[in-house]
């Protein structure tokens, strides 16, 4: 089967952007693993490594499960993902670029071990803000 054409993937290219880069799409992921996990990601741990190799196998396999579901719910199939990150790219999108980034970063162990805790410092590193109450 094609992919669809360009001008039918030109939405879903914007909803994959907002999934992938939104703190309510792949946000919501990425803080259930920390919240799963967290015990391994406070400081990187030699004795830990096995582990963390264990952890990217299912953070990879989960987020591929993620990517297939959106995938679903949008009536697309992985020929068509290929041709929305194509379709990006060749327009110049620097979300797209960001997009593919992030997704390399979540397949290839060594970017994603040195990500996931620079994102957790940054998490870590955040102010926290109350609202007050009247």
């Amino acid at each position: 089967m094609e992919p669809a054409s360009a001008e039918a993937l030109r939405p879903h290219v914007d909803r994959l952007k907002d999934w992938v880069l939104a703190e309510e799409g792949f946000g919501n992921f990425l803080n259930a693993f920390f919240n799963e996990n967290k015990a391994y990601f406070d400081v990187y741990q030699e004795e830990h490594a096995l582990h963390y190799t264990t952890l990217h196998k299912a953070f990879a396999e989960q987020f591929e499960a993620e990517i297939n579901g959106w995938l679903a719910d949008e009536g697309l199939r992985e020929q068509d993902l290929e041709a929305m990150l194509r379709l990006g790219r060749d327009g110049g999108d620097p979300e797209i670029e960001l997009v593919i980034d992030t997704m390399l970063d979540i397949m290839v162990y060594d970017r994603w071990i040195r990500n996931i805790f620079e994102i957790k410092r940054r998490i870590l590193g955040r102010r926290i803000v109350h609202a007050k109450r009247r």
